[in-house]
């Protein structure tokens, strides 16, 4: 009977591992977090610098990117590119505020994200649109993961478990899968799996649904994570680049940090749809100068 047992849940989880291993994300009900993904999220976490960002309170940060010929008209409403070419964005960690004034082509584009809420503005006007509305809540929650990458998962509904192990940019990374409810935008689940260095234990990539629009729900995006640089004692990632996987592998976005600030000590009430104020207001100071 010992035998038995024993090797039906070594069959069970040999099932998950493998079903959790297969080209598209694992879709199957992952009850509790396994304590070897959560030791391995911890282990990210401190490789990052947990210690120092337990002391982060605000972080702002300023981006350029291009986008890519083809795969971004597939979402012209997520990638919106006449107004997302570069971005100064303040995260305020306490009332969970993201506020991002994006600038392209068309001109500027505000948002700010609270907790089950966004509000988003073109060239000062107010926009009601609720695709535009849902695209920015999902944008604005995706780039709060890229940017805190281990540390975003310190957040209620999260559930992990082990997802094999993978290779990026030649290096041995283990996969944890973290299930997210509610998920980015106004999805209710999202899962995304982590592609954390053997060695280092840095968090070299993302793989992640879209299920917080319509039209993306069922797509897979990845993004992988490079040029890391210490700032506040924290190792952030300056180098981004984004592909689409699933329904087809296209390249979609390459975008870099230019600055990073933290600790300004700005509040809720100077990130509003018509502008940061106060100690918000100012750009963004550039990144150190990286020694060779």
């Amino acid at each position: 009977m010992t035998f038995r047992v024993t090797h039906s849940l070594l069959a069970a989880t040999a099932c998950l591992l493998t079903a959790c291993a297969s080209p598209k994300i694992c879709t199957r009900e992952i009850p509790k977090t396994h304590a070897g993904a959560a030791a391995l999220l911890a282990s990210s976490q401190r490789a990052h610098g947990a210690s120092a960002f337990a002391k982060v309170r605000d972080v702002s940060v300023r981006y350029e990117g291009r986008w890519a010929s083809i795969g971004p008209r597939f979402q012209p409403v997520l990638s919106d590119r006449g107004f997302r070419r570069g971005s100064e964005e303040r995260v305020l960690f306490g009332p969970r505020v993201v506020a991002q004034e994006h600038i392209g082509p068309a001109g500027k584009k505000l948002v700010v994200r609270t907790p089950g809420k966004v509000t988003v503005g073109y060239n000062g006007s107010l926009s009601t649109d609720e695709e535009t509305r849902r695209a920015a809540a999902l944008v604005a929650d995706a780039y709060t993961l890229f940017l805190l990458g281990p540390f975003y998962f310190d957040r209620p509904g999260v559930v992990l478990a082990p997802n094999g192990e993978a290779v990026v940019d030649k290096m041995l990374c283990d996969q944890v899968l973290a299930v997210l409810r509610p998920g980015f935008g106004f999805a209710k689940e999202d899962r995304v799996i982590l592609f954390i260095d053997r060695s280092t234990k840095q968090l070299r990539r993302v793989r992640m649904t879209l299920n917080g629009l319509g039209s993306t729900r069922g797509a897979e995006v990845d993004v992988t994570f490079r040029d890391f640089r210490s700032v506040g004692g924290v190792l952030w990632p300056t180098d981004f680049d984004e592909r689409i996987r699933v329904p087809f592998d296209l390249h979609a976005h390459h975008w870099r940090m230019l600055g990073l600030e933290i600790n300004r000590g700005f509040r809720s009430t100077d990130l509003i749809l018509a502008g940061f104020k106060r100690r918000a207001a100012a750009a963004t100071a550039p990144l150190p100068v990286k020694l060779q």
